[in-house]
């Protein structure tokens, strides 16, 4: 009976331990293992988290029509649960015309301070804001987007650490 109450215990343990399914790939370059979330829906648009022995990087692919283009101008401001708590950040990719938008942090030992912040509250919209529109592009994230969003984070986070 001791075991049986022991395993009941240990199933929820063992049951978020299987939520961080990360797609395990090969650098061409390097031949150093890399990890891959894939392609994330985010209310029409696209996020991919790929990282590597060197980087994190959280790969957005906008596909709304007021996306036009990007540049390296171009902000990302990630607004979490109640609204007052707010996080910038810059495009880390060049020009384009397609709505690519790289937001890329250092993979090392230690944890990022603001990628810490990511996964330690929810996200409940990101706005993209472009040189060329006076209006910011929002993604206003549903109740279960912004948990899984949450929980891919801290998946990536954790998981970050085994490629280096």
């Amino acid at each position: 009976m001791k075991y049986l109450l022991f395993c009941i215990f240990l199933m929820p343990v063992a049951m978020m331990a299987q939520d961080c399914n990360l797609k395990k790939g090969q650098d061409a370059i390097t031949s150093k293992p890399t990890l891959s979330t894939g392609f994330i829906d985010l209310q029409g648009n696209t996020l991919s988290v790929d990282i590597s022995s060197k980087e994190i990087d959280f790969f957005f692919v906008l596909t709304g029509p007021a996306v036009k283009c990007l540049d390296e101008e171009t902000e990302i401001t990630m607004v979490y649960e109640g609204g007052k708590l707010k996080q910038q950040f810059k495009n880390y990719g060049s020009l384009n015309c397609d709505g690519i938008f790289h937001l890329i942090f250092k993979n090392s030992a230690y944890t990022n301070s603001q990628l810490q912040r990511l996964s330690a509250k929810k996200i409940v919209s990101i706005q993209f804001t472009t040189t060329n529109s006076p209006k910011p592009y929002i993604i206003s994230l549903l109740p279960d987007q912004q948990t899984m969003l949450q929980n891919t984070i801290s998946c990536v986070i954790k998981e970050a650490k085994t490629v280096l």
